[in-house]
């Protein structure tokens, strides 16, 4: 109990009052905890780096910016949000939501203006017709996609999981998988490159979700703390900036493993 009393009592510590003294949360230099349900690794074998899948990492680090405070990743379950949130461990969750999610009955939501559906990219000269032919079929996903390697599962597929979205594409492209997993909004970028037209095959979007924050649901404070840490990075037009960013990132990435495999 005393553990999660001094977790709340740190976190409202980080909450400042718009207006006149809206700037104090940065003197306070306290630690904000927050949840997500994947964590990059230190290094890869071959030291590269690589986009990641979607934007939770970026959002943490987005709010704790805004807050002012020291940020602490912290490797929450999908399933464990709630429990996470109760027991103190962290002071906010960045998850995945859908509309019936129970994250969002019993926790208290900040929206970021991100959604989107999961869909596919396949080769477009044999595309799958529908969702159900995934069956017995091999399918890349990354290992921070959860959503995605689980619907893959679902349907029968042979789920092949990857360190990060370029390489699961880029096995699409070398027949290693019959399809890779990913948000429809980052493959609708993707397509419009000359280089994936031949790779462009695609199913329509399937179980949308939400990218959002969860904290308490006593915690007014927090969450009105968290909104306006997000209020000038969640627009339309900078969800669309991130989008393209994406899309020309990870392009490059499979451009530059596939140029690589292929030189050895």
């Amino acid at each position: 109990m005393a553990a999660l009393a001094g977790a709340l009592a740190s976190a409202l510590l980080l909450v400042a009052p718009r207006g006149a003294d809206a700037h104090a949360n940065n003197r306070v230099g306290g630690t904000l905890r927050i949840g997500v349900g994947w964590l990059s690794p230190p290094e890869t074998p071959d030291m590269r780096l690589y986009a990641e899948e979607g934007f939770d990492l970026d959002l943490a680090a987005g709010i704790a910016r805004g807050m002012g405070a020291r940020l602490e990743l912290v490797l929450v379950a999908p399933d464990d949000a709630l429990l996470a949130l109760a027991s103190g461990d962290v002071d906010l969750v960045v998850a995945r939501a859908g509309a019936g999610d129970g994250l969002r009955r019993r926790a208290r939501i900040v929206e970021t203006g991100f959604e989107s559906g999961l869909s596919i990219a396949m080769r477009s000269d044999r595309p799958l017709a529908s969702w159900a032919d995934l069956k017995g079929r091999v399918v890349c996903a990354s290992e921070a996609n959860h959503h995605g390697r689980d619907l893959a599962q679902r349907l029968g597929a042979t789920v092949k999981v990857e360190r990060a979205p370029a390489v699961a594409l880029m096995h699409v492209r070398t027949g290693e998988c019959d399809a890779a997993i990913h948000d429809q909004v980052l493959l609708d970028p993707l397509f419009t490159k000359l280089s994936w037209q031949k790779f462009s095959a695609t199913l329509p979007a399937v179980e949308p979700t939400s990218l959002v924050v969860a904290v308490s649901p006593g915690n007014a404070d927090l969450a009105q703390a968290v909104a306006g840490a997000l209020r000038d990075g969640t627009s339309p037009e900078r969800w669309r900036q991130r989008r393209e960013k994406w899309a020309s990132t990870v392009s490059f990435e499979v451009y530059r493993d596939q140029v690589a495999a292929d030189c050895h």
